[in-house]
């Protein structure tokens, strides 16, 4: 059993398995249901908790591109041995996730 608080948006706040705990914290809900956090760090009843939006083209560009140190090193070395891999992988990014 746990004691929890129904918060005004529809999720859960404060909860507690202990009932001398409840008491001290005002809650008088009760559940057997597990409570779960969702990807918006609110916490939910589980199996009411909310699906994640879709990432935009931009999180997905940002979660491909290689780190500045590893970029910045492609590009020194491309002066250094006069090839294009960094302006190559950058444009095969941007055009796998064009903008919306």
């Amino acid at each position: 059993m746990t004691y929890y608080e129904l918060l005004p948006d529809g999720t859960i706040g404060c909860s507690t398995p202990s009932e001398k705990v409840a008491k001290s914290l005002g809650l008088t809900l009760k559940t057997d249901r597990e409570i779960v956090y969702g990807y918006d760090n609110k916490r939910y009843f589980k199996g009411e908790e909310p699906a994640a939006p879709e990432p935009t083209y931009v999180d997905k560009r940002i979660a491909e591109y290689p780190s500045i140190p590893d970029q910045l090193d492609m590009i020194y070395w491309d002066k250094v041995n006069g090839t294009n891999l960094w302006q190559e992988k950058i444009t095969e990014i941007k055009n796998k996730y064009p903008k919306e």
